[in-house]
C-alpha cells in the first residue's frame, strides 16, 4: 500500500491522519493502515466503541475537530463524506498542502493491493452477504482482508488485513462509491430506487451506476447477480466477465427449493445449481431474504473452489453482523430484536422475517432516515408496515439535508392508520417509547426496532426496562 501511495502522490507516505475516524467504515481502514505500518491519528466528534478500540492501539484520537490537531509531520490526510470544506481539520490540511483524500478514494487505492477483490453492491443486503462472504473465506483459511459495514465476529470487527490477495468489502453505490475500487467478483443483490437525493433521475441512472460497476470486473472474473429481478438483469447484460444468476427463479444458474422454518424463523433448504441437486443447508439467520444471500455465497463458493462442507460450516457459524435482525434479549416471552432497515423493502423483509418467528403480537419501532427518502418512497414505506400489528414512529432522522420536503413522520402514521388501520403512533423521546412498551407488551410479543441510526438503544433500553419490571 505504501508503494502505491507513492506512486499516487509522488511522495513518500508514512504518517496518516483520519477526520471522521470514528465511523464504522472510517475505523476500520484506520485499524487496516496500521497493520500495513503506518502511524494513524484521526479526530471525531465524540467518542465511539471503534474510537475505544483505536486507542487501545496506542492511536491518538483528538475529541472534537480543531485547526490543530493535525500535526505538521503527516504526510496525507482521509476524511469521511460527512466531513465539509470548511471544518477546522480540513482547513489546517490545506494549510499544510497535504494530499487529502475522501474515503471512498482511499477504499479504491486500497483495493488496488489486491488481485482478488470482492465487492457486494446492492440496495439491500450488502452488509449480511459481504459479511457472509468474509466468514466463508475465514473458514476456508483464505485469510481475507475485509472492510464491511457490520461488525463480524470471526474478524473481530467491522476490518481487517488478512495475509492473501482476497480483499471482501461492501460496495456502496451512493455518490458511485462502488465505481472507485477494483474488483476481480462482483455480486449484485438487487436493485431499487434509493438514494434519490443524488441519483436525480431515478432507476435509470441507478441501472447505469450499477452497469459501470460490473463493467470494472475483469474477463476472468465473475458477476453473481440476482435473477428474478430484470432491473439486475439489465444492468449485467454485455459485460466483459462472465455473469451466474441466483434467485427462486428456475431460470437461474442457483436456486433455493423446499424451505422450511424452525420456531425462530431460520430456514433451511436445497440449492441446485442448473437445476441439478447440489446441497443441503441449515441457517442461524431468519427470513427468505437471507435464502438469497446464501445463494449469492453458494454461488462465490463454487467459482473460488471452495467445497460444499465449508459452505455449511460458514451457515452453521454464521449469526449475522451487528444490527441485522440482531436479538437483543427475552424477558417474560417477550423477544426484542433490532435491525439496520431504512428502506423500504428492508423493512418489508425483516417483518416478513418476524412473521416466521413464533410470537403473539408484532411491535414495530421505526426511525425513518432522510427526508427525501420518506418522501420519495412515502408509499412504499406505508406498505411496509402493512403486516405489523403496532407501529411506533419516532421522528424522521437527517444528519445531512434540511427538511425541504415539509415531510414528518406524522404523515406517515396518519396515512398508515388510514390505509391499514394499524394502530400507529409517533414518539419523539427513546424514554417515552420504552416506557409505553413497558406498559403495553404483552407475553409472547415480538418487538422489532428498525432503522439506520440511533433507533437502536431503544432495544437496549427496553430489555433493561422489561427486566426492571418482570425480574
Amino acid at each position: 500500500m505504501k508503494e502505491i501511495l507513492k506512486k499516487k502522490f509522488n511522495r513518500p507516505i508514512e504518517k496518516i491522519f483520519f477526520i471522521g475516524i470514528g465511523g464504522s467504515s472510517m475505523s476500520g481502514l484506520a485499524g487496516m493502515a496500521l497493520d500495513q505500518g503506518f502511524k494513524v491519528e484521526g479526530s471525531d466528534m465524540i467518542e465511539s466503541s471503534y474510537t475505544g478500540k483505536l486507542k487501545d492501539r496506542d492511536v491518538k484520537i483528538h475529541i472534537g475537530h480543531d485547526y490543530n490537531n493535525i500535526p505538521e509531520d503527516t504526510d496525507m490526510v482521509v476524511y469521511s463524506a460527512a466531513i465539509h470544506e470548511d471544518n477546522p481539520d480540513m482547513v489546517r490540511a490545506k494549510d499544510l498542502d497535504l494530499p487529502i483524500v475522501e474515503r471512498s478514494d482511499y477504499l479504491g487505492l486500497l483495493s488496488l493491493a489486491f488481485d482478488k477483490t470482492i465487492g457486494v453492491a446492492g440496495t439491500h443486503g450488502k452488509t449480511t452477504t459481504s459479511s457472509m462472504i468474509a466468514a466463508l473465506l475465514h473458514y476456508a483459511d483464505f485469510d481475507p482482508s475485509v472492510s464491511i459495514g457490520g461488525k463480524l465476529p470471526e474478524i473481530g470487527g467491522n476490518a481487517c488485513l488478512g495475509d492473501s490477495d482476497y480483499f471482501v468489502i461492501e460496495s456502496c453505490e451512493y455518490v458511485d462509491s462502488f465505481l472507485k475500487t477494483s474488483h476481480y467478483i462482483g455480486i449484485i443483490t438487487n436493485i431499487e430506487e434509493d438514494h434519490l437525493d443524488y441519483f436525480t433521475e431515478g432507476l435509470p441512472q441507478i441501472k447505469e451506476s450499477f452497469h459501470k460497476f460490473g463493467a470494472i470486473l475483469p474477463p476472468d472474473g465473475l458477476m453473481i447477480a440476482y435473477g428474478d429481478s430484470q432491473d439486475v438483469l439489465d444492468t449485467v447484460e454485455n459485460l466483459r466477465c462472465p455473469v451466474t444468476t441466483y434467485g427462486f427463479e428456475k431460470k437461474n444458474d442457483w436456486t433455493a427449493h423446499n424451505i422450511q422454518y424452525d420456531d425462530m424463523g431460520n430456514p433451511s433448504f436445497d440449492a441446485y445449481h442448473h437445476n441439478e441437486f447440489y446441497g443441503h443447508f441449515n441457517m442461524k439467520i431468519p427470513g427468505e431474504h437471507n435464502v438469497l444471500n446464501a445463494l449469492s455465497c453458494i454461488a462465490c463458493s463454487e467459482f473460488l473452489g471452495i467445497d460444499e462442507a465449508t459452505v455449511q460450516k460458514t451457515l452453521d457459524n454464521f449469526h449475522g453482523a451487528k444490527r441485522r435482525f440482531e436479538f437483543r434479549g427475552e424477558v417474560n416471552g417477550i423477544n426484542v430484536y433490532e435491525d439496520y432497515a431504512h428502506h423500504p423493502t428492508e423493512l418489508k423483509v425483516v417483518i416478513d422475517a418476524c412473521l416466521n418467528h413464533a410470537h403473539n403480537n408484532l411491535w414495530v419501532i421505526f426511525q425513518p432516515h432522510t427526508y427525501s427518502r420518506t418522501f420519495y418512497l412515502f408509499d412504499e414505506f406505508v406498505d411496509a408496515f402493512a403486516k405489523a400489528d403496532f407501529i411506533i414512529l419516532n421522528d424522521i432522522y437527517s444528519d445531512r439535508e434540511g427538511n425541504d420536503w415539509d415531510i414528518y413522520s406524522e404523515d406517515l402514521a396518519k396515512r398508515i392508520k388510514e390505509k391499514y388501520h394499524i394502530p400507529t403512533i409517533v414518539m419523539s423521546e427513546f424514554n417515552t417509547i420504552v416506557k409505553y412498551l413497558s406498559d403495553n407488551l404483552e407475553s409472547d410479543d415480538l418487538v422489532l426496532v428498525a432503522g439506520s441510526q440511533t433507533i437502536n438503544k431503544v432495544a437496549y433500553m427496553l430489555v433493561d426496562a422489561l427486566k426492571e419490571k418482570y425480574e
